[in-house]
């Protein structure tokens, strides 16, 4: 299926809920994919048209969306693609994006129209995720295992342009990716994990483009920011636990992610998110109401569209929605307890007791 401007508009929409505070900016998502439209056709393929010894590589933007200098272009996609391609030994056969996000669903079509190759209707998680591993679609189980990256990003003008290409463990090339977008001023496209598609039928999260297309236009459908809310519940299968005002926000940057937390106050009394580029938790009280990767996403209460973690200000009334993760399409990579143990460092918050049926390692 060759994807046209109505199949963009309900992707955007649909891909900035499953972002769940994260996932990149729905206006450099539609400046890529516009770029891509007039680069070429995008067309959007099952894995199965693949056959199992075809590979296929994630294009994604690694880094923290609140910084001021973040940017990267169409020039350092492409760039990213060509380094890594000389490192292949056979032609890449199909792309797939890290996650769903406003920005990330699309971070694949630059390159698809350039090369004429397909975007597999599949993610390496059907949300949004902090962590380069978590997007590395379980390839760190084996600690022998050595992967290919590629990141460009940053201002030649400014002195903080850079590319490079990594090999080694997936868990250090995922740390050179986000030192890269760190000194590139906050963001980088990044080209990684070459796989085959047998691989790929086995740890990805499937049908993500078409979940997120679904859900986009129920949204586009429904009327008023409540309706858009209860749409987006209805689809995914989840709830509006709390609605009401921000009256504190607090954010950092360190490591190239953004980090805080959001105290909301509503008729249901207090609630409090705790953020690491996504929404990782929602507490009340002692109580704790949902933890990542359960889809922790905010509503703006006025319009109803889905609003970032670093987009979040005292005085901005939300809606809160929450997806139980056994109802979310998620890929392999979230199942690393290590991964889940350095966010608890990084937020001093317990996630790992709440998720006993998820983890491995």
């Amino acid at each position: 299926m060759f994807l046209d401007q109505e199949h963009i508009e309900r992707l955007s929409q649909g891909a900035q809920v499953l972002g769940g505070g994260g996932g990149g900016r729905e206006a450099r998502g539609l400046k890529t994919a516009r770029e891509a439209m007039e680069a070429g056709q995008v067309r959007l393929a099952a894995l199965e048209e693949l056959s199992p010894d075809d590979l296929v590589v994630t294009v994604s933007g690694v880094g923290a969306p609140s910084q001021s200098q973040a940017m990267y272009t169409a020039e350092h996609y492409l760039r990213a693609l060509e380094l890594l391609e000389q490192r292949l030994d056979r032609p890449i056969a199909g792309f797939i994006p890290s996650e769903m996000g406003g920005s990330a669903a699309f971070g694949p079509f630059l390159a698809a129209a350039v090369k004429g190759v397909p975007v597999i209707d599949a993610a390496c998680d059907g949300r949004a995720h902090p962590l380069g591993t978590m997007g590395a679609l379980g390839l760190d189980k084996d600690p022998n295992c050595q992967t290919l990256q590629a990141a460009c990003g940053g201002r030649r003008e400014e002195g903080t342009y850079i590319e490079m290409v990594t090999c080694g463990t997936v868990r250090s090339a995922s740390r050179a990716s986000r030192l890269a977008a760190e000194l590139a001023g906050g963001l980088a496209a990044v080209v990684r994990n070459p796989v085959t598609a047998g691989y790929l039928k086995d740890h990805a999260a499937l049908g993500t483009y078409t979940q997120a297309m679904e859900l986009g236009r129920a949204l586009l459908e429904a009327e008023g920011p409540q309706g858009r809310a209860d749409a987006a519940a209805r689809v995914l299968g989840g709830e509006i636990l709390c609605r009401g005002t921000v009256t504190d926000y607090s954010l950092s940057t360190t490591g190239g992610l953004d980090h805080g937390r959001c105290t909301l106050t509503g008729d249901s009394g207090e609630h409090t998110l705790y953020f690491y580029n996504e929404y990782m938790a929602l507490q009340q009280g002692e109580e704790r109401l949902s933890t990542f990767p359960d889809l922790i996403a905010t509503l703006d209460g006025e319009t109803g569209q889905a609003v970032l973690t670093a987009d979040m200000a005292v005085g901005r009334k939300i809606a809160v929605l929450r997806v139980p993760y056994g109802r979310l399409r998620l890929g392999a990579g979230l199942r690393s307890r290590k991964d889940y143990e350095q966010i608890e460092g990084i937020l001093s918050i317990p996630m790992t007791p709440y998720l006993a049926g998820l983890l491995e390692g």
